[in-house]
């Protein structure tokens, strides 16, 4: 587990992922929107708050560890390292230039994925459907997608935070999809549509040939009008296979008796 978490937390350094900077000052954190900016002599570059040069300059002369936290898909990773120096101007790309703080490389990093929700195995022969189209940070919603951008998957499990899915690619090659990407969810049963936001969680185990056993959170639905009527069809989508689920279980059980 430990090397999975050094492995998500290099991917998310690759990718320069938002993150959340919190620095101790006097018995309390503040907290800072930053961002993974890269490695250095094997440490972690975290952009730097503006105006905090003094409070990070008594980081550095203490050696007090910082919290560093992210989100990789449905996991929330976190760790905590004390501040080695400050490197001014570090280069993002051609255009963007930020001071950053080189982090000592964590001992620990903890990541966490919760799962509340009543999760209901789908049967082989269940009238229920799910697509999957990767989303660029513009794309909208509602828009419909291009076919170049659909992941072919077949669903596998349903709650209303989320389904276990397969995600199959094409050609022998595993499907082009990343934790970090917008995913377009159309859900389909009973004769009824229902379009969703999400993204991947990490898979718990490794590809199959060109296939990824893994799972979608679904993105949380605003409080509004159409959030709560999307909210109101998964739940009785989720009920209705539940109940499905019970008949089946006592059919079973009735056989046995017999």
């Amino acid at each position: 587990m430990a090397d999975k978490n050094a492995e998500i937390l290099a991917q998310a350094v690759a990718r320069n992922m938002p993150a959340i900077l919190s620095l101790p000052s006097a018995g309390m954190l503040r907290n800072y929107k930053s961002r993974l900016v890269g490695d250095l002599e094997g440490g972690i570059l975290v952009q730097a708050p503006a105006d905090e040069a003094a409070l990070i300059g008594e980081l550095i002369r203490t050696q007090t560890p910082c919290g560093v936290s992210f989100r990789s898909g449905a996991r929330k990773v976190a760790f905590a390292s004390p501040i080695r120096r400050v490197e001014r101007g570090w280069q993002i790309n051609d255009d963007l230039f930020v001071d950053a703080v080189l982090l000592e490389f964590p001992e620990k990093i903890k990541a966490a994925q919760k799962r509340s929700d009543y999760r209901v195995e789908i049967p082989r022969d269940t009238d229920i459907s799910l697509r999957v189209w990767r989303l660029g940070p513009s794309d909208q919603l509602k828009t419909e997608p291009s076919a170049a951008t659909e992941v072919k998957a077949q669903i596998r499990d349903l709650s209303s935070g989320g389904a276990g899915v397969t995600l199959i690619g094409t050609d022998g090659e595993l499907p082009k999809i990343c934790e970090e990407d917008r995913l377009r969810v159309e859900l389909k049963y009973g004769g009824q549509g229902l379009i969703l936001e999400g993204w991947l969680r990490s898979p718990n185990a490794a590809p199959q040939g060109d296939k990824i056993v893994t799972g979608i959170q679904f993105k949380k639905l605003q409080d509004d009008l159409e959030g709560r009527q999307k909210m109101a069809q998964l739940v009785r989508i989720v009920g209705e296979l539940q109940r499905a689920e019970l008949r089946m279980a006592r059919r079973g059980l009735s056989r046995a008796a017999c």
